[in-house]
C-alpha cells in the first residue's frame, strides 16, 4: 500500500499523519508536485491524498494502482468525481475540517488515516457519490 500526499503545503500545519493499520505500507507527503514530476511521483501509489490541489483525469491516468482518493477538508470540487468513478476509484473527503486552520489540521490528519483504514476494511467513510 503507498499512500501520496500531493499537496501537505495546504494544510496550514505539519502534515503529522498517524500510523495506518497496516504492516507494510508507504507514506510519502511532497509540499506540492510540479506537473512535470506528477508522474514519477503518483505512478505506483494506491491512495492519493488532496487538500486542494486538482486530481483530474489526467492525474489518474498516470495513477494505474489508484484505488483511492482522499480529499483532506470541506471541498471537493478539486477532485474529478466522475473520471474517478469511471476507473472504479473511491473519493471519501474530511469534511467539517479547515485545512488552513492550524487546530484543525492534527484532526485532518488523524481522519484521513481513519478513512485510509475504514477503506482497508471495505467500510463507508464520509464517500462522495
Amino acid at each position: 500500500m503507498n499512500v501520496v500526499v500531493i499537496d501537505a503545503a495546504n494544510l496550514a500545519g505539519e502534515a503529522n499523519f498517524p500510523a495506518l493499520n497496516l504492516n507494510k505500507y508507504g507514506w510519502s507527503q511532497y509540499p506540492h508536485v510540479a506537473p512535470e514530476d506528477l508522474d514519477k511521483v503518483i505512478w505506483r501509489c494506491d491512495v492519493i491524498v488532496s487538500a486542494a490541489e486538482a486530481v483530474d483525469k489526467a492525474m489518474l491516468d498516470m495513477a494505474f494502482k489508484l484505488r483511492l482518493i482522499v480529499a483532506a477538508g470541506e471541498a471537493t470540487d478539486h477532485i474529478d468525481k466522475e473520471a474517478a468513478a469511471a476507473r472504479g476509484i473511491k473519493v471519501c473527503h474530511v469534511p467539517g475540517r479547515d485545512p488552513a486552520n492550524p487546530e484543525d489540521d492534527r484532526k485532518i490528519c488523524r481522519e484521513v488515516v481513519s478513512a485510509i483504514n475504514a477503506f482497508l476494511k471495505e467500510q463507508d467513510y464520509n464517500r462522495v457519490a
